[in-house]
């Protein structure tokens, strides 16, 4: 029987219980009496063990079963649960996954497992034990796992339904809110068309296809929804295999994992994530020595938190640590070239926080193969931003540090405040304005060469978005100045524009080449009439 047929299922369903192991193995590692999770834990060892042996795949089939066995020692109490236990099942884990791996990708998948299945057969904790370093193997660290997602049958799983689910690969999806987004565009066609007919007919028929098109969109939206748990379900692992090599002991906690975010931003989240808490266990946390000289448990704590405000996500990593010293950063980027000392006095506490993002910033005395080469924030906050996302640091000097994203739900269609930089229109994403404002030109002083309008005490600057896209067409001036308030990097910034055209869904589709690596641009729109809008990435334009 030709069983080929089956080998995506297979690949898919044996990444979901190794990621059921890991997740297990680290949790009985802390609770070793849990008798459910050991359960659980046998369980998924038996089914990659069946899965294997019905499609031929000997070697990983017998890798599991040695796995299955162990775990079957310890659900009879033959074994207690403990950390060489652990060691030994994550060691195991790894190869598996390594295993998948190649036949994910046609390898040669045949390999010598005599050594590591002889160690699991013969584990006897009476005796030392010395596994192999854990490491994470086969995708990459964060990565979803390719090609089938899981959906549920009506996009959402509300209490009291059956909960069945179906399994449908991520092109599928990604062609229908392509096609939702081509759909939304035309509405916007059409509606202009019907306005210079003025025929009430057609004007209620759109209304109507307006309805059925906003419908069909939440529906779309939502089935593109994955739960936060598709990428944090793997960090505790990270963070136990962190915490060993540091030798430092935390307690990592996770809420809000059922809180659901589009595929697309999910994807970019993971690395970002893995950066900040790298950093918040290798910088952050203290030693066990100096936390008890300090105080505090042995133990250090981080929380990694998701909530829903309105229409964006908001993820916490916070530490419980030695916190960030201002005064160190400043002097750092002052010896390091980063910062003129003449605007080093300027900075409020949030900005010189923020200083950890500039690339190839570090404060690390050595650097690990944790942190400590000046990669990672700049690589975080760069991700978010293109995302259409915020990033703001809060910390404590002896108390801890915390990182704050703030994402929207979805990329690809959003709404936009359209506007006309001449000559030329833009849409600016409304998840990166504060407010829109008419100020008068009065008002506008020019200290240091640099346009400011005061906002109560605070004095903003003022940019023209004309100036920054080089088009020199000459403009009358007026008596009021059209501009949006945007926060960049804890400071806001006023963003001068010739005029507002009005609020809009629009299709985010990507650039092409050149204008794909020009800075400050997310992507493109096509509007109503046919004007092709470029959408701004804020944050990376200036």
């Amino acid at each position: 029987m030709d069983m080929s047929k089956y080998k995506e299922l297979f690949i898919s369903e044996s990444r979901e219980h190794l990621h059921s192991m890991n997740e297990l193995i680290v949790f009985l590692e802390k609770e070793p009496d849990d008798s459910e999770k050991i359960d659980s834990l046998f369980r998924a060892a038996h089914s990659i063990k069946g899965m294997a042996a019905s499609m031929g795949y000997a070697v990983i089939a017998e890798l599991a079963h040695k796995l299955e066995d162990l775990m079957d020692r310890v659900r009879k109490g033959i074994l207690h649960f403990d950390a060489d236990a652990a060691d030994l099942l994550l060691e195991g884990s790894d190869c598996l996954e390594s295993m998948i791996l190649d036949v994910d990708q046609e390898r040669d998948g045949n390999r010598d497992i005599t050594e590591l299945t002889g160690r699991i057969s013969g584990y006897d904790p009476s005796v030392a034990f010395d596994a192999a370093p854990p490491s994470i193997s086969g995708q990459p660290e964060g990565a979803l796992p390719p090609a089938v997602k899981e959906t549920r049958q009506s996009a959402r799983h509300k209490q009291g339904e059956s909960g069945q689910t179906v399994r449908v690969k991520t092109e599928i999806l990604d062609h229908l809110i392509n096609t939702t987004g081509e759909l939304i565009t035309n509405k916007h066609r059409l509606l202009n068309i019907g306005s210079e007919l003025n025929s009430a007919r057609l004007d209620e028929g759109l209304a109507e296809l307006a309805r059925l098109l906003r419908e069909l969109y939440n529906e779309v939206i939502n089935v593109r929804m994955m739960p936060f748990a598709s990428i944090s379900d793997r960090f505790p692992r990270m963070v136990r295999d962190l915490a060993k090599k540091s030798g430092k002991e935390v307690n990592f906690v996770i809420e809000g994992e059922d809180i659901e975010l589009d595929r697309g931003i999910l994807e970019e989240l993971a690395d970002p994530l893995i950066h900040i808490i790298r950093n918040s266990i290798d910088h952050g946390l203290e030693t066990g020595e100096e936390r008890l000289a300090s105080g505090k448990p042995a133990e250090g704590l981080v929380r990694l938190s998701v909530s829903r405000e309105k229409d964006r996500i908001v993820i916490i990593v916070e530490d419980d640590g030695r916190g960030m010293d201002p005064a160190k950063l400043l002097a750092s980027a002052l010896e390091k070239g980063f910062l003129d000392p003449e605007h080093a006095g300027e900075l409020t506490i949030r900005e010189t926080l923020l200083l950890v993002c500039i690339p190839g910033f570090s404060t690390a005395l050595e650097v690990t193969d944790v942190s400590g080469r000046g990669v990672g924030m700049d690589a975080v906050n760069s991700t978010i931003q293109s995302l259409s996302g915020s990033l703001a640091i809060e910390s404590e000097q002896g108390q801890g540090s915390r990182i704050i994203l703030k994402l929207p739900l979805t990329i690809t269609i959003i709404n936009a405040l359209l506007a006309k930089v001449t000559p030329f229109s833009v849409a600016i994403p409304v998840t990166n304005i504060l407010q829109t404002l008419e100020v008068r030109r009065s008002l506008i002083t020019t200290p240091e060469n640099q346009e400011v309008f005061y906002m109560g005490d605070e004095a903003v600057p003022i940019l023209s978005l004309n100036r920054i896209f080089a088009a020199h067409t000459a403009l009358p001036e007026s008596e009021f100045v059209s501009l949006f308030i945007a926060e960049v990097k804890g400071r806001k910034v006023g963003l001068a524009v010739d005029s507002f055209l009005g609020q809009q869904e629009v299709f985010v589709k990507p650039l092409g080449r050149p204008l794909a690596k020009l800075r400050g641009l997310a992507g493109g729109a096509t509007l109503g009439d046919g004007e092709i809008v470029f959408v701004l990435d804020v944050a990376n334009l200036l």
